[in-house]
């Protein structure tokens, strides 16, 4: 087995804190459920939502050090998780900064008399350009009648001029990554409806398909025009970027075998197979 597939696997579950068995590769899921069993870091377990299995991070500290011990010389720039930077530095999660209490995101309210349990956020978006909502492993959801919208870039919640004119609610930027904590919260909220709006990509076909274990109504956001923006923006070097490649097959096969959330879905992940090319959000300002 490729120690580099493994690797990326252990990344992405110290990241995620759980990822369906379906997205792991064949290669790697039997390593990974008998290693996991047998240091007590990761468990194979049915899925909360029911449907499927999902491989779960029962001791993170076990998983940070086995991907410390397999690339000593690893990049700390590029670790996603704050703890996995510190173990590289200090060989300790808990020097320097560890992972934070809470996660703050921002997020602008778009039309009027827009509420969060009893806070105007519609005034307080116009008054200083934006909010934050810190969110927390314990934080109690919120109430909100118009609909959230979630964006994967901060441009896009910068410039709004992309959102249609009937919606409603409130854009959030999330920074690239549905976080398990974040996910969780949102279960916890009420809002008119959820809708992402990532990158055309695998990571944010990833999100997706992860949201929706927590949310079975969420929906996707989709631009108007996706076709002819992915032929004439989209970009093969996405594809070939880190694990993308080996991640969007995954998903491929995993929505061939239980069905695709969304038609249209099943005609974008059809047309990157076939052109090679991934697209990102800002296209939408185009």
């Amino acid at each position: 087995m490729n120690n580099e597939v493994w690797l990326k696997v252990l990344q992405k579950i110290a990241d995620e804190e759980e990822i369906p068995f379906s997205l792991v590769p064949k290669s790697v899921r039997e390593k990974l459920q008998q290693w996991g069993e047998s240091s007590g870091a990761v468990s194979l377990q049915r899925s909360q939502a029911g449907a499927g299995r999902v491989f779960k991070v029962v001791n993170l500290r076990i998983v940070e050090k086995e991907i410390i011990s397999l690339d000593p010389n690893i990049d700390v720039n590029a670790l996603s998780s704050s703890r996995l930077r510190n173990l590289a530095i200090n060989k300790d999660t808990k020097a320097g900064l560890t992972t934070l209490e809470y996660s703050y995101y921002l997020c602008k309210a778009i039309g009027d008399n827009v509420f969060v349990n009893e806070v105007n956020v519609s005034d307080v978006s116009k008054s200083i350009g934006c909010f934050a909502l810190p969110v927390r492993n314990d934080s109690e959801g919120i109430i909100c009648r118009g609909s959230l919208l979630l964006v994967e870039n901060q441009q896009l919640l910068d410039d709004l001029k992309w959102v249609p004119s009937g919606f409603t609610g409130i854009v959030l930027y999330y920074s690239g990554n549905l976080s398990a904590r974040l996910r969780a919260w949102l279960k916890r909220c009420s809002f008119a409806g959820i809708i992402l709006f990532p990158d055309y990509d695998a990571v944010g076909i990833s999100n997706f398909a992860n949201l929706l274990d927590d949310i079975p109504n969420a929906k996707l956001f989709w631009i108007p025009d996706w076709k002819e923006k992915l032929a004439k923006y989209g970009c093969k070097e996405l594809r070939k970027k880190g694990n993308q490649d080996s991640m969007f097959e995954n998903l491929w096969n995993h929505f061939k075998e239980n069905g695709f959330p969304d038609s249209e879905l099943e005609n974008l992940m059809t047309a990157i197979r076939k052109q090679g090319k991934m697209l990102e959000q800002e296209a939408i300002l185009i």
